[in-house]
């Protein structure tokens, strides 16, 4: 009832989410992209793959259709290194894939093609797009509607039976609430960023609704990894308040930006090589398979795709890599870790325009710790949850729908004065002289 009440909310809002998105139309387009992306599952079964490879060609086609065409991206050149460095993550990882071994593995390149195309179709939204972290927050809570309305009408297939043992999990609701996917985490996962979000943005009512529909999807999950990433996200958000009560900043520092990344990535590695095989509910059995599996390539990694033939032939866990680390690692060895971190430090320094920095990075941050122990964004494929990275890679204001910039024209185009801005501002103090002088 809770995604009931939330979807007659979110069209009654309608006209906030158009603000928050810049205009209505990148809002429908965008939201539209991610709910259906995520009810790939449920629309096409086996095939989901492939209507979500559909759906991204359309993203792009929409993009290039509605003047979308300059490949600058941002203005803000730490911005725009975050979109470039990604894509040499994505080719150097294909490269590592298609020359070691017996190169690509079954349909991986289509996986490739996919995240290209995204992320081409990512790159022409941000030259011309800006939101605000609010918009996270409404696209989170439209996914959070779809995963719980269809409750009203499966029944007990929504959950997972409580785990026991030594890996016990539980949630108040004796059992794990997973909607219509395989795991409870993915669930826990989309709540959490839409919780931290609409911290970030939201305010009394709004911020009240939505945090009852968070908290009670997460406790649901009885997801333990989300409630330590939301333990974080809130310190770094109660530490923003204070910072930004002091003073505004436009910028996270380079120094604090990098070195953030640098301990998280350190943290990760150490996590890698240090896990045995109960380590952390079993995911160290994934983490010391794929340490096994590069050891001789630490430096360059042997290609994601890789992973799934060790798994057809029963050489590696089903799960995936539970880290977002390790998946690059993995994908690209060090090389692409080190690619994966100056991405990283360069959202985290990427500018904001309302001096909120600290505040509107603060899903980056949640970003970052939560790639410690899940999957968040696979940037070698596309699938449900890379709509978290691209919003993230949106946002250039904090929380207020004012702060947006409405399309259409290139982002950030205060930043760009056209060619008579000088004579202007000239003219401006001139008269403002004279008046004082009068």
């Amino acid at each position: 009832m809770g995604g009931v009440a939330t979807a007659a909310w979110l069209v009654a809002t309608r006209r906030k989410i158009a603000a928050a998105f810049g205009d209505s139309r990148t809002a429908l387009a965008l939201v539209g992209f991610v709910v259906l992306a995520n009810a790939a599952p449920v629309l096409a079964g086996e095939h989901s793959s492939a209507l979500i490879g559909l759906l991204v060609l359309g993203l792009l086609a929409w993009v290039v259709g509605s003047g979308g065409r300059d490949l600058r991206g941002p203005s803000d050149g730490w911005l725009r290194l975050a979109w470039w460095t990604v894509g040499a993550l994505l080719l150097w990882c294909l490269a590592v894939d298609a020359i070691v071994g017996a190169g690509l593995y079954g349909s991986r390149l289509v996986s490739y093609a996919a995240a290209g195309l995204f992320l081409l179709a990512g790159l022409l939204v941000a030259a011309r797009t800006a939101v605000t972290t609010r918009a996270l927050a409404y696209t989170g809570l439209a996914v959070l509607a779809l995963l719980t309305i269809p409750t009203l009408f499966s029944g007990t297939s929504a959950w997972r039976t409580c785990t026991g043992g030594q890996l016990e999990k539980c949630s108040v609701a004796g059992a794990l609430f997973k909607s219509f996917f395989e795991s409870e985490n993915y669930v826990a996962m989309v709540a959490t960023f839409t919780l931290v979000a609409a911290l970030c943005a939201m305010r009394r009512r709004e911020l009240f609704a939505t945090a009852a529909l968070c908290l009670l999807v997460i406790v649901a999950t009885g997801s333990r990894t989300s409630y330590l990433a939301l333990a974080v996200g809130g310190a770094w958000l109660a530490g923003s308040y204070l910072v930004e009560r002091w003073r505004r900043f436009e910028r996270i520092p380079l120094v604090l930006s990098a070195g953030l990344v640098v301990v998280l990535g350190a943290a990760a590695t150490y996590l890698m090589y240090s896990a045995d095989r109960s380590t952390l509910s079993n995911r160290g059995n994934i983490w010391v398979h794929a340490r096994d599996h590069i050891a001789d390539r630490k430096v360059t990694g042997v290609g994601v795709s890789k992973w799934y033939h060790l798994r057809d032939i029963g050489e590696a866990p089903t799960h995936f890599f539970h880290s977002g680390y390790v998946l690059a690692i993995f994908a690209g060895g060090f090389l692409a870790l080190v690619i994966w971190g100056l991405w990283a430090t360069a959202l985290l320094h990427g500018r904001v325009r309302d001096g909120r920095a600290f505040t509107a990075k603060a899903p980056v941050v949640l970003f970052l710790v939560y790639s410690l122990t899940e999957v968040v964004w696979n940037p070698l494929s596309v699938d449900g949850l890379s709509w978290i990275f691209l919003l993230l890679m949106l946002i250039r204001a904090a929380g207020s729908p004012r702060d947006a910039l409405a399309a259409p024209g290139p982002v950030d185009a205060v930043d760009r004065p056209g060619g008579l801005a000088g004579l202007r501002a000239l003219a401006a103090r001139r008269r403002t002289t004279a008046g004082s002088a009068g």
